[in-house]
């Protein structure tokens, strides 16, 4: 506080911000991995099913570039409700999936739980 700095130059520089290229499978991968989002098993039919699905077409260097269906619907549930499209829903049902497998959750209440929470959604 209170230095005098000497300012030898100053410039302005005119740019535009980029968006991120798209995911790689593995890009993806990692991301599931990281939100706790399938098994070793099931991810790659979780990708197999959203390029049948046409949500995504897979591209040079296995790139996912979303479709026209695949951008609609994210918009669309961005309109109903942000949180749908975050990964933390998808990770809460599996979490709940896992404390049934072990015994620790009953079947019909997790169901339940998760079925009010979209309907109240839509």
């Amino acid at each position: 506080m209170g230095d005098i700095i000497d300012v030898k130059a100053t410039r302005i520089v005119e740019n535009r911000t980029e968006a991120p290229g798209y995911l790689t499978e593995a890009d993806l991968i990692e991301m599931m991995e990281k939100n706790g989002i399938g098994t070793d098993a099931s991810i790659p039919t979780h990708i197999s099913n959203i390029v049948e699905r046409n949500y995504v077409t897979v591209k040079e260097g296995r790139r996912l570039v979303p479709t026209l269906l695949g951008s609609a619907l994210v918009k669309g549930y961005c309109e109903i409700d942000p949180e749908l499209v975050l990964p933390q829903v998808r990770s809460n049902i599996e979490k709940s999936c896992e404390l049934i497998s072990q015994g620790k959750a009953d079947f019909n209440e997790v169901v339940g739980h998760v079925l009010k929470i979209f309907k109240d959604k839509f």
